[in-house]
């Protein structure tokens, strides 16, 4: 489970800066399902 701050930081990365879910994956080094959830 991540912590809340991890979680916002992917949101962030998602929404604010509009990167792919494979740009965070290889920026995080989460799992592709983890990422998604």
């Amino acid at each position: 489970m991540l912590a809340m701050d991890k979680v916002y930081s992917i949101r962030r990365l998602f929404y604010e800066q509009g990167k792919s879910i494979s740009d965070i994956i290889a920026e995080t080094g989460h799992d592709r399902k983890t990422i998604v959830k």
